[in-house]
């Protein structure tokens, strides 16, 4: 049976209804779910298993039976890991009944089923003796998240604590604790603030407001001190959870912390991880660290202020994308001096924490408790949105180049989300300038911003959906000039922004000059060979974990795949190091000025790999063309700056790119050939693809298990 969703057609730029199988959120939810990124964790399976065995142990040393409850067991893995160890009863709840049911098929094939009790209930639901003959004296559990609460870890333990588990438990992990340092960082200010050094006035709503209320999750190893951040003070511990005592958990806990500044600076974020301890004398920790925290000396020299990406590949330290470090952006910034300390307030509830700095011990901590956007600029422009619109460059390459276009004689639309475009365009002698926004918010966003820069009065936005767009709503006018960045929301693939652009253009044509201009006018989609570091972990098949065989999760995780998910999918590669291992390719090229003739885009070709390496991905990104002073001007969605093969690449931190995963990476050499047949379907503007190495027999027939 099918059933209706909303999902966005790139062809007419439109939300529109759709029949999809009704299983399709099932096998998307396995197909994106983070076990497979855990399982590959090996410090982590290490960890817990150490743990486990000492817990259990120590509980026999006792002179008892080890009862082991282990809550969202997932893959059954921790379980299993129990009976190896010696556990003399185990019993394993999980929720989510498909990984229920892998787990339930992972038991058997270890044949564990005999000494393993499933339940697949939530462990709140948990009943003694229904579900559990008695309590449990061991307790395991992975119910952490980047803010170690966000999962509801609290809850879990202390309901274990009073309902399942007995006085003297010992829990797997033992503790934890939650780590900060107050930072200055301009490249993760600009991720909460419109920059005031772009040349164009900031609504002053906007920076006063605190920003997005979610946690800004990110790799923040590949930030480097010095050069994307200064410390401005010493790393130290903030909160300490012992899970193994109910009287070391609570729901809610404030705290004002005096801290003594390293250096003069302005406090723009709070980076936060956690330790787990793993047992109960702390001899087993894991830590969520970013290597620069972990190992001083592995910090990077660099001669420039751009992102360099921490390459990893030579070093021990486990990469976790399950688990990633917090940034706490603060609001107001808070200018501090050496020798006079500040004061960090901070605040936990069940599933979240929150921070704001002051020169006050006494300060209110009201402040902490109403952190999110009062301006709605914050939830139409996400943080990666508002980055790119604080970059400098991207100003000044905008201004010059409607600048050099500009004329009285012509009228120019934009088209795109909410942008300081249109207001560069309002200080240029343009005749009109037009915007069509069909979102109510963010049309009332874009006239704040106007408003701010005194534009108002040049610009005029249309409230309408392109195909509803008349002459009317022009003056009776033609417009001659179309620019957009292209840009619509987050989370598109590259050129879904640019198919959603030409949709658009195909709507107006009618109110269009019959020789008018597209800025830009040409998009090429350009690619690469990839040796990544560690992205391959989350498309890559697992087998076995510590001696347990996994290979039934393999087989469920690479069928939902193949139901659910495009071969080729959106991420941010700036936080994901990886080796180029080919000269860079176009897929194909794309005049703007033209419509589309076809539904879709079928393309094939070969690239050829330039240094040996291990193959395991490609990237995908879009380059867009201006004429400019007689030249070409070129930006990127994809790597910045000139792409060296054996060199770390530099992706634009803006922009999402595409990129395929094999799903069995392998090594090659310098010279081996890769095949490429890829289609483009114009509206969904998915892009699926099969790839193989010429002569090494590796081509696949399915595009979603090509190698």
């Amino acid at each position: 049976m099918s059933r209706f969703v909303t999902r966005l057609n790139v062809s007419s730029g439109k939300m529109e209804w759709g029949l999809l199988d009704e299983d399709y959120d099932y096998w998307q939810e396995i197909a994106r779910s983070r076990y497979g990124d855990m399982l590959h964790d090996t410090d982590r399976n290490i960890k817990y298993s150490q743990g486990l065995k000492k817990a259990i142990d120590a509980v026999h040393a006792r002179g008892q039976k080890a009862r082991v409850l282990d809550i969202g067991t997932g893959t059954g893995l921790l379980a299993m890991l129990a009976v190896q160890h010696g556990a003399d009863t185990v019993t394993a709840c999980e929720a989510f009944e498909p990984v229920a049911q892998a787990a339930k098929l992972i038991i058997a094939d270890n044949g564990m089923e005999d000494k393993i009790k499933l339940v697949m209930k939530r462990s709140t639901a948990l009943q003694v003796p229904e579900d559990l003959e008695e309590r449990c004296n061991i307790l395991v559990s992975e119910v952490f998240d980047t803010e170690l609460i966000g999962e509801g870890a609290l809850g879990v333990f202390i309901h274990a604590h009073e309902n399942l588990l007995t006085h003297d438990v010992i829990t797997v992990p033992y503790a934890a604790t939650v780590y900060i340092q107050v930072v200055e960082s301009h490249f993760l200010l600009q991720h909460n603030h419109l920059g005031d050094n772009i040349g164009l006035n900031v609504p002053t709503e906007w920076r006063d407001c605190p920003g997005s209320s979610s946690v800004h999750d990110l790799q923040l190893s590949q930030l480097y001190p010095r050069q994307d951040f200064r410390r401005l003070s010493e790393v130290q511990p903030l909160y300490d959870f012992c899970f193994s005592k109910r009287e070391g958990l609570t729901f809610q806990e404030e705290k004002t912390t005096a801290i003594m500044p390293r250096k003069a600076g302005r406090c723009d974020a709070v980076f936060m991880w956690w330790d787990l301890k793993m047992d109960p004398e702390g001899e087993i920790i894991l830590t969520c660290a970013p290597t620069w925290a972990q190992e001083p000396s592995t910090q990077p020299k660099s001669e420039d202020n751009g992102i360099v990406h921490n390459g990893r590949s030579g070093t021990n330290f486990p990469w976790r994308d399950h688990w990633m470090q917090a940034v706490y952006h603060l609001t107001p910034q808070l200018k501090i001096h050496p020798g006079n300390p500040f004061y960090l307030h901070s605040v936990h509830d069940e599933y979240s924490f929150n921070f704001c700095v002051s020169h006050d011990q006494n300060t209110p901590k009201n402040h902490l408790k109403h952190l999110v956007c009062t301006c709605y600029a914050h939830i139409v422009m996400n943080r990666t949105r508002t980055a790119m619109l604080s970059n400098v460059a991207r100003v000044k390459f905008w201004a010059r180049t409607l600048q050099k276009m500009s004329s009285p004689n012509l009228n120019v639309l934009y088209i795109g989300a909410p942008s300081y475009l249109p207001i560069l365009a309002a200080k240029q002698p343009w005749k009109n300038v037009f915007v069509i926004e069909s979102d109510h918010l963010a049309a009332q966003i874009l006239k704040t911003w106007l408003k701010a820069n005194e534009a108002e009065s040049r610009v005029t936005v249309i409230e309408k959906l392109t195909d509803l767009v008349s002459e009317v709503d022009f003056d009776s006018q033609k417009i001659d000039v179309v620019v957009s960045e292209p840009y619509f929301t987050h989370g598109l693939l590259p050129w879904q922004h640019m198919l959603i652009l030409l949709s658009y253009v195909e709507h107006l044509r009618p109110h269009l000059t019959p020789n008018f201009k597209m800025i830009p006018w040409e998009a090429r989609i350009r690619g690469c060979l990839m040796e990544f570091d560690d992205l391959w972990k989350i498309r890559s098949p697992i087998n076995s974990v510590e001696g347990i065989r996994v290979g039934k999760f393999d087989e469920l995780v690479e069928s939902a795949m193949e139901k659910a998910d495009s071969s080729i999918e959106p991420q941010p590669l700036w936080e994901y190091p990886g080796r180029i291992l080919s000269e860079v390719f176009t897929v194909h090229i794309f005049d703007l000025d033209r419509p589309l003739v076809k539904d879709f885009l079928s393309v094939s070709g070969t690239t050829e790999a330039v240094i040996d390496g291990k193959y395991n991905g490609i990237a995908f990104w879009v380059e867009y063309s201006v004429p400019l002073d007689g030249t070409e001007m070129m930006w990127t969605t994809g790597i910045d700056g000139v792409p060296v093969p054996g060199e770390y690449a530099r992706f634009n931190p803006y922009h999402r790119q595409g990129v395929y995963l094999a799903r069995h990476g392998h090594p090659i050499r310098k010279g081996d050939k890769l095949s490429y047949e890829c289609l483009i379907d114009y509206e969904s503007g998915e892009m699926s693809g099969k790839f193989g190495f010429v002569g090494l027999d590796l081509l696949n027939k399915s595009s979603n298990k090509a190698v």
